[in-house]
């Protein structure tokens, strides 16, 4: 097997971009719990809110790994060789990883504020 070298940059990329997705799973794993628990156990529709409020705050913190990602790329000295080859390999996965983290942010602020609303009827006990 070739033994491949990783510079800097994407050794720092390739850590951020971990943190990010466990995160992102996680904001997204959040408020489908929280309506398994409502529709699958009868609990009060309340539980999809507070899934919304726990999304929205992993989604944050997802917001903060992808801006650790573009973070690598705005260099405050010198840069090294492999610098352009990094940041052309790896520029477009973070501008999708930053509209994916904010776009759940606001998904989980809405759930947030409106997760409560459950259609009438749909929950046996409220």
């Amino acid at each position: 097997m070739e033994n491949v070298k990783i510079c800097q940059y994407e050794k720092l990329v390739l850590i951020a971009r971990r943190g990010f997705i466990a995160y992102a799973m996680l904001a997204v794993l959040a408020p489908l719990v929280a309506v398994a628990l409502c529709y699958g156990l009868g609990k009060p529709s309340a539980w999809i809110a507070r899934g919304g409020a726990v999304m929205a705050g992993l989604s944050f913190l997802a917001d903060l790994k992808a801006r650790d990602m573009a973070a690598v790329f705005k260099p405050s000295g010198f840069v090294g060789d492999t610098f352009t080859s990094a940041r052309t390999k790896y520029f477009g996965q973070i501008k999708i990883c930053l509209r994916v983290s904010v776009a759940l942010i606001l998904i989980g602020t809405a759930v947030w504020g409106f997760g409560d609303l459950a259609p009438p009827g749909a929950l046996s006990t409220q």
